[in-house]
């Protein structure tokens, strides 16, 4: 954007077309025979829907507009049924690629003008492309994800979308990377480290959780400020990662510690509960990081954790949430194996 404010001369912006031109289009209430530039009348709205459910800013930068001109502009009239939102300026501004010049320059100069705050940030994504070629429903290049939610679940493609398209580049849509995905990291690595962290403590404590040991607490606790730091920066497929190296740890940490071996010798009793409460600590703070990418899953893990609230809040992405005593409910299976 800088570069094209550099290397080009902004002149006047036409914001209507002619209506002999268009059978569609906004007309402009002082010339019928006009209608509005599409890309005028599409920016406004970012602001005309705050105006309706009457956020202060948005009001008080229109002035008397309601009441001089209510006549002309009755879609915007407020609605006074419903509490009064504060929505703009926008936190962040979520756009592709194609339309930066509008969102980048236009709309700017438009708020400018209107005496209107500019958004506070503008996060511009890339585009899909599926086996390195661009998506088009005219070649027949596509994704159904409609298709694919049906046979692998909306969480799986979800994480796919997440884990492949990184805020910026295009991302790449193959087939046989969804399914690799699926079985290395949601089956074999999240779904085998829930589902043999809780089936653990059922078989060998009745489901019933140990007394608190903080063994892993010092790198769970990292991993969720590391993640935290990496949501707050708007890089989510990094986030995404950084979760799956705590997926990753506490499997090794399984490996290592071998809990099935602890519970054939009594005289390692206390050492399988500590064991046993670092898995289930560990698997309820991956519940609530893993929330807002794969929102489904993270309820069923508390759901299987026993809990009966929601993952949905970021400050529960610490150490010791799980209280001894508490039993836990029935281990399923989070992402079944394909074999094809």
């Amino acid at each position: 954007m800088l570069g094209f404010l550099k290397n080009n001369v902004l002149e006047d912006l036409c914001i209507s077309r002619p209506a002999a031109r268009l059978n569609w289009g906004i007309p402009l209430p002082f010339d019928a025979g006009y209608v509005t530039y599409v890309w005028f009348d599409a920016l406004v709205n970012y602001i005309s829907v705050p105006a309706a459910h009457r956020d202060p800013v948005v009001l008080n930068a229109l002035g008397n507009a309601f009441t001089h001109h209510a006549s002309r502009i009755t879609d915007l009239t407020p609605d006074t049924s419903h509490p009064a939102l504060s929505l703009w300026p926008a936190d962040i501004h979520v756009i592709g690629k194609d339309i930066m010049k509008f969102h980048a320059v236009f709309w700017p100069i438009m708020l400018r003008a209107s005496g209107l705050p500019l958004p506070k940030q503008i996060l511009v994504h890339g585009w899909w492309q599926k086996n390195g070629a661009k998506i088009s429903k005219s070649t027949g290049n596509i994704v159904d994800p409609v298709a694919v939610i049906a046979e692998w679940g909306v969480d799986a493609f979800r994480f796919y979308v997440l884990r492949e398209l990184d805020i910026g580049p295009d991302g790449n849509w193959t087939d046989a990377g969804f399914k690799a995905r699926y079985q290395a990291e949601l089956a074999n690595g999240l779904g085998n480290l829930v589902n043999r962290s809780l089936s653990m403590l059922k078989r060998y404590r009745n489901g019933v959780v140990p007394q608190r040991s903080d063994e892993l607490a010092t790198e769970v606790n990292k991993f969720c400020a590391d993640t935290r730091a990496l949501l707050e920066k708007n890089h989510l497929q990094a986030a995404l990662q950084m979760i799956w190296s705590l997926v990753t740890r506490a499997n090794q940490y399984v490996d290592h510690t071998a809990p099935f071996k602890l519970a054939k010798d009594p005289a390692q009793s206390k050492r399988l509960d500590e064991v046993l409460y670092n898995l289930a600590e560990t698997c309820r703070v991956l519940a609530v990081l893993l929330w807002p990418f794969l929102p489904g899953t993270a309820c069923r893990i508390f759901a299987q954790l026993g809990l009966n609230t929601a993952p949905d809040k970021l400050a529960a992405a610490s150490w010791g949430g799980l209280q001894s005593g508490h039993t836990i409910g029935q281990p399923e299976p989070l992402f079944p194996r394909k074999d094809n």
